[in-house]
């Protein structure tokens, strides 16, 4: 079955974009997929009745999964890299002797 997704912040469909989804039901668990180029993932038929709520950018509503249901996923960052400035701490080496 299709899943079609929409961005909560443009309402345009989230094209080529990995989406990280939690499942709640039956089969519960985690799952990670990837939209093509209509803004769509397939899922097994076997999710069907169950409850779907994207993990991209933020706990997401629940939506009942259904062929055709759509999918609002938060911000996602795709193409960039964050980078962390920290300070950096330097260890200082005792050196013991035993006599």
């Amino acid at each position: 079955m299709k899943i079609r997704t929409l961005s909560t912040n443009s309402n345009k469909p989230l094209v080529k974009t990995q989406i990280q989804l939690q499942i709640k039901g039956k089969d519960s668990g985690y799952l990670t997929v990837t939209t093509d180029q209509n803004g769509e993932f397939a899922l097994d038929q076997k999710y069907t009745g169950q409850q779907l709520a994207s993990l991209t950018g933020g706990q997401g509503a629940w939506t009942a999964i259904a062929d055709g249901a759509t999918l609002r996923v938060g911000a996602t960052t795709t193409g960039t890299s964050t980078s962390t400035t920290g300070s950096t701490t330097k260890s200082k080496e005792r050196s013991t002797s035993s006599k």
